[in-house]
């Protein structure tokens, strides 16, 4: 509305009131961003919602392709800044009643183009996840997603001494889209694209959902850690497996069958200590024998063993052995093995 830019955070404290929404998203701009189809018709657009707040700003979803329409190769295409820039649309989810306030308190005079003002309906490429966070010194994670039809999802998670654990007024963005496949942080049984958090340690758990129209690989990554400890791990929970992968040496790659998985991951900042009761590698050695083709589970103390699994490298399990009543497996034990 003003041949200016507009002050993002002043914008969205000046209308605290009018954008909460019940329910609704919480003090978050919304920035849509079409990056692929080909068609006016409305079924057919490729595109997203980029998004913005207090916490800072993620793009939208992307495909990874190649055409040269689209560019975008499954990374992210455009994050919002801090200032808005001039003729730039947006959205916010308002109350049943109530004004959105525009003021000239919320004008700065920001040059486009920088890390800090950057316009989401431009088609010229750009790479601006290294250079998001420019002049920020608060801790933050983004976290990638890339699914069996390629498409990319980025989420962020920010450390600020004003957000909770739980939803924050202008901290958390709530999802507002349905892609085919997409990721996103579980905040009280809802989906969100931004979370933010009063601290990030080791007794911090940050649970994740996914969904996937059609079964195949996913992958989980870190896109970027900023102003983060370098001594703290970053853990991708696999709950169902049991399964602790440190993001920090390689992405997680798990092959799912079409669904929605909104209790099976969770991002940790610590491996969870197994005590002798539930497994010592130094009382049970696992081998494979080719004379045999076999695996020889060796127990020579006697130690109880519920069940056995093997899994492959994708997270597929190739066997499963239940006990139907706790027992000690003799003190050498063998089971068929699988390629």
């Amino acid at each position: 509305p003003y041949p200016s830019a507009i002050d993002a955070q002043q914008f969205i404290l000046d209308n605290g009131p009018t954008i909460s929404g019940a329910g609704a998203t919480t003090g978050t701009l919304y920035f849509w961003e079409h990056w692929g189809g080909g068609s006016h018709v409305l079924a057919e657009y490729q595109g997203g919602y980029a998004t913005y707040n207090l916490s800072g700003g993620t793009p939208s979803a992307s495909l990874g392709t190649n055409d040269p329409d689209v560019a975008t190769g499954g990374t992210p295409t455009k994050i919002p800044g801090r200032y808005i820039p001039v003729a730039q649309g947006f959205f916010v989810t308002g109350e049943a009643t109530g004004t959105i306030n525009f003021n000239n308190g919320q004008r700065v005079f920001e040059i486009e183009g920088s890390s800090s003002s950057v316009f989401v309906r431009d088609s010229e490429s750009s790479s601006p996840t290294a250079n998001a966070d420019n002049g920020d010194n608060r801790i933050k994670m983004r976290l990638g997603y890339d699914s069996p039809n390629s498409i990319h999802r980025q989420l962020l998670v920010t450390v600020d001494s004003r957000a909770t654990q739980f939803i924050d007024w202008g901290f958390d963005a709530l999802l507002i889209e349905d892609q085919m496949d997409d990721m996103y942080w579980m905040i009280e049984n809802q989906k969100y694209s931004i979370q933010g958090l009063d601290a990030i340690n080791e007794s911090v758990v940050i649970p994740i959902g996914i969904h996937a129209r059609d079964a195949g690989i996913n992958s989980i990554s870190i896109d970027a850690l900023v102003n983060f400890p370098t001594d703290l791990a970053v853990y991708l929970h696999d709950i169902e497996l049991d399964i602790y992968h440190d993001l920090r040496e390689s992405a997680y790659q798990i092959h799912l069958e079409a669904g929605e998985y909104l209790d099976r991951f969770e991002i940790t900042f610590t491996a969870r200590a197994l005590s002798i009761e539930e497994f010592d590698t130094e009382q049970i050695d696992v081998s494979y024998t080719n004379d045999e083709n076999s695996i020889v589970i060796s127990n020579p103390n006697n130690i109880e063993i519920e069940s056995v699994q093997i899994v492959n490298m994708i997270g597929q399990i190739l066997s499963l052995i239940h006990i139907s009543e706790p027992t000690r497996l003799e003190s050498k034990s063998r089971m068929t093995a699988y390629g």
